[in-house]
C-alpha cells in the first residue's frame, strides 16, 4: 500500500483542486523556491500528523489567500485528501472502511480544516477514511501509518545522541521485538556490573563512603550502598548507548580509535542519521501493517556532488527492495541529473493566486530513446571535477555519451564479475566525464598535474582522451600507424611520468578506432541503418558494407571499411557524430550487444579508477595492445 495521488485544495499556495501523483517508490520533487514543494510535504505531514521535528502547525496562514488583490481572498477551509493504492488482502481487511467500493485494491482518507477558530481557539478539522466522514475511524489503524519526516538542515548530531527516544534506541527497540534479546542484554550488564563490584579500587571507594555515612549517622540512621556501572533494565541500556564513527571503513580498528559525532562533519552525520531511519523503517512484524513512507527535504544539504548521486541510488534501490515509499524535495541539479526521469515531478508556480501546475516526467510522452538521451544530457556543469575522485576528459559530445556505458564493460571485465554489466558505473568510483567541446586539455590538466607540491593541484587522477587525426585519407592500424597532427598529444611526453595525469589517444578517431575493433563495425552499421531513413540511397550501400566486413580477414580492407563508415558518420546531411553517439549509446546500454573497447579507452578507465596496477606499467599512447568483450 502506498500513496499513489495526494489532493490537495485551499491549503497554502494550492487555491484549486490539485492532483499530486506519486510513485510507489521514490519520486523527487523538483522546483524552484515557492513553488509549493514544502506545502505538499507539510500536508502528507499534516494528514498523518507527523511528529519527528514537531507537528505542522495549524495557522491563518495554511489557508489560501490571495497575493497583490486587493479584496484580500483567503480559503473558508483547506481539505488534504491522500489517495492509497496496491492494498494486500491484510490490508484492505485493516482499511475496511477507507476502501474505495468500485475498487478494493485502493483507499483514501481525508482531512478537512474549516477557517474558524472554536471555544478551545483551536481550529474545526474532521479526519475521516473512505467515502463517508461518519464512517467508523479506527485510531490504532490510523496511526499504523509509519510517517518519518527529515527536514531541510536538519541536525542530525541531536537526535543521535544517547538519550530517551534517540534514533538508535527505537531502531534496537523494533530489533528486540523480532530477536527477544531483552533478558541476555540485561544479563550482560549486570554481569559487568557483579565483575566491577568485585574490583578492589571499587570495593575501597565504596567502603569509604558506607563508612564515613555510618560515623555521621550511626548504624541505626545510616544507609547502604552500592556502585553500579550502568544501569539494568533494558530501556535504559539502549537509552545510553551512542553511535561512533571512524574516517575509513576499516574493520581491524578497535571500538576505541572511534570519534564522537561531534567530531564528524555535517554531510555524513546526515547520512549516518538518514541510514538509521532506513534501518528502523525495515524493521517490521510479519502481523505488522507494512505503509512506511519517508519525506525528505533536501537531501543535499551538507553533501557534496558524488555523496548526493550515491545517497539518490542508495535511496532509490532502498524504495524499490524494501517496500519503503520515498518522498523527496531538491533544488539540486546534481539529484535532478542522477535520478530516473520517471521519478521526476516538476513543480511550477507561474501565478501567485493560483496553484503550481505539476508535471510528472513519465506522462510528456517521452520515447525511450528520448528519455534515455535526455538522461544523458542533463548533466551538471563541469565543476563536477573539482568534488570528483577521478576525471576522464574528453574532446566531445560523441565520447562524453558512449564512454560511460564502455566504462561498464571495461569495469565488468576487469573484476571478473558474474553481476550484470549495468550493475557497474564510473559512479562507482567517484569519476566524472567531463566534455570540454575542443582539446583543451593543458587548461584543464593544470588543475591537477603539479598536485604533487601541496597546495598546488588537486590531488585526484585526470586521464584525457584524444584523437590522433592524422590525414583524412589515412587507414592506419597496428603496424601501419600514422603521423599524427593533433597538437595536444605534446601533452604525452610531458605527462609522462606525472603522477595525477595521463592523456590516450588512438590510431585515427574515436568513431575509426571503435569500428576498427572486433567485430563493431557490424554493430555500428546496425545503428546507422536504424538512424536512416527507410528510403535512403544509403542503405543498400551500407549493407555491402557489412558483406565485406564479414568475408574479409585482411585488416587493410578492415581498415579501409572503418575510414567510408567514418565518412557516412561525419557527414551531417545523412547523420553526425553527435546524433550516431547518441543511438550508439542507447544500443550499447543492451547488454546483450557485444562490442570491444579500444585499448586506449579501456586503459584510461582503469587508470583513472587506479586499477590499472596489475595490466600496465608504462604509460600507453594508442589503441595497439588488446581490446575486450
Amino acid at each position: 500500500m502506498y500513496i499513489s495521488n495526494l489532493v490537495i485544495e485551499g491549503y497554502r499556495c494550492f487555491k484549486e483542486k490539485t492532483v499530486i501523483p506519486l510513485n510507489e517508490g521514490l519520486t523527487v520533487i523538483l522546483g524552484e523556491n515557492g513553488s509549493g514543494k514544502s506545502a505538499i510535504i507539510d500536508a502528507i505531514r499534516l494528514i498523518l500528523n507527523e511528529d519527528e521535528f514537531d507537528n505542522v502547525k495549524i495557522t491563518e496562514k495554511e489557508f489560501w489567500h490571495s497575493v497583490g488583490n486587493t479584496k484580500n481572498e483567503i480559503s473558508s477551509n483547506f481539505k488534504i485528501d491522500l489517495i492509497f493504492s496496491g492494498l494486500n488482502e491484510k490490508e484492505q481487511l485493516a482499511y475496511l472502511p477507507w476502501l474505495d467500493p468500485d475498487d478494493l485494491h485502493s483507499a483514501s482518507l481525508h482531512l478537512k480544516v474549516q477557517n474558524k477558530i472554536n471555544s478551545g481557539n483551536r481550529y474545526k478539522r474532521e479526519l475521516w477514511g473512505g467515502n463517508s466522514s461518519s464512517s467508523i475511524f479506527e485510531w490504532d489503524t490510523y496511526k499504523s501509518i509509519q510517517c518519518t519526516y527529515l527536514p531541510p538542515l536538519r541536525d542530525a548530531e541531536q537526535r543521535l545522541r544517547a538519550v530517551r527516544g534517540s534514533r538508535l534506541a527505537r531502531l534496537i527497540t523494533k530489533m528486540e521485538l523480532k530477536n527477544n534479546a531483552r533478558e541476555r542484554i540485561e544479563d550482560i550488564v549486570k554481569q559487568n556490573n557483579k565483575e566491577l563490584l568485585k574490583d578492589e579500587l571499587i570495593v575501597k571507594a565504596k567502603d569509604n563512603i558506607k563508612n564515613r555515612l555510618i560515623d555521621s549517622l550511626g548504624e541505626q540512621l545510616a544507609q547502604d550502598i552500592s556502585v553500579s556501572f550502568s544501569e539494568t533494565r533494558f530501556e535504559r541500556i539502549i537509552e545510553n548507548l551512542k553511535l561512533l564513527f571512524y574516517p575509513l571503513l576499516d574493520n581491524e580498528v578497535s571500538v576505541e580509535e572511534f570519534r564522537e559525532l561531534s567530531e564528524n562533519s555535517l554531510g555524513y552525520n546526515n547520512l549516518i542519521y538518514l541510514a538509521t531511519v532506513l534501518a528502523e523503517l525495515e524493521q517490521i512484524e510479519e502481523n505488522e501493517l507494512s505503509t512506511r513512507i519517508l519525506l525528505i527535504e533536501e537531501p543535499e544539504a551538507h553533501l557534496h556532488p558524488q555523496l548526493q548521486t550515491k545517497l539518490l541510488e542508495y535511496i532509490e534501490k532502498q524504495a524499490r527492495i524494501s517496500g519503503v515509499q520515498v518522498i523527496v524535495t531538491t533544488h539540486s541539479p546534481i539529484i535532478a541529473s542522477s535520478v530516473d526521469l520517471n521519478n521526476i515531478l516538476v513543480v511550477k508556480r507561474t501565478d501567485f493566486n493560483n496553484s503550481p501546475t505539476i508535471v510528472p516526467l513519465k506522462n510528456v510522452g517521452l520515447t525511450p530513446k528520448q528519455k534515455f538521451f535526455l538522461q544523458r544530457w542533463m548533466d551538471i556543469t563541469k565543476s563536477t571535477l573539482l568534488f570528483a575522485r577521478g576525471v576522464i576528459l574528453v574532446e566531445g559530445i560523441a565520447e562524453g555519451l558512449v564512454i560511460p556505458e564502455l566504462a561498464k564493460r571495461v569495469l565488468h571485465k576487469y573484476l571478473n564479475s558474474k553481476k550484470k554489466i549495468s550493475d557497474y558505473s564510473l559512479e562507482e568510483y567517484s569519476v566524472s566525464v567531463i566534455n570540454m567541446g575542443g582539446i583543451y586539455f593543458e587548461s584543464f590538466f593544470q588543475l591537477f598535474m603539479n598536485a604533487e607540491e601541496q597546495g598546488k593541484g588537486i590531488p585526484i587522477r585526470c586521464a584525457g582522451i584524444t584523437d590522433c587525426d592524422p590525414k583524412k585519407s589515412d587507414t592506419p592500424y597496428v603496424g601501419n600507424e600514422c603521423e599524427c597532427n593533433n597538437p595536444a598529444l605534446k601533452l604525452q611526453a610531458i605527462l609522462e611520468n606525472n603522477k595525477y595525469c595521463r592523456l590516450y589517444s588512438n590510431f585515427k578517431t574515436f568513431e575509426y578506432d571503435l569500428a576498427l575493433c572486433g567485430d563493431n563495425f557490424l554493430v555500428m552499421v546496425d545503428v546507422f541503418l536504424e538512424i536512416l531513413p527507410i528510403n535512403s540511397s544509403i542503405r543498400k550501400e551500407l549493407e555491402e558494407y557489412k558483406k565485406e566486413f564479414i568475408n574479409t580477414k585482411d585488416i587493410n580492407e578492415k581498415a579501409k571499411l572503418a575510414k567510408r563508415l567514418l565518412d557516412r558518420i561525419d557527414d551531417s546531411t545523412l547523420c553526425g557524430k553527435g546524433l550516431f553517439a547518441q543511438h550508439l549509446a542507447y544500443k550499447l546500454a543492451d547488454e546483450e550487444v557485444e562490442f570491444t573497447v579500444p585499448s586506449y579507452i579501456e586503459k584510461a578507465i582503469l587508470w583513472v579508477c587506479n586499477l590499472n596496477e596489475r595490466r600496465e606499467s608504462n604509460v600507453p599512447t594508442s589503441s595497439r595492445s588488446y581490446t575486450h568483450k
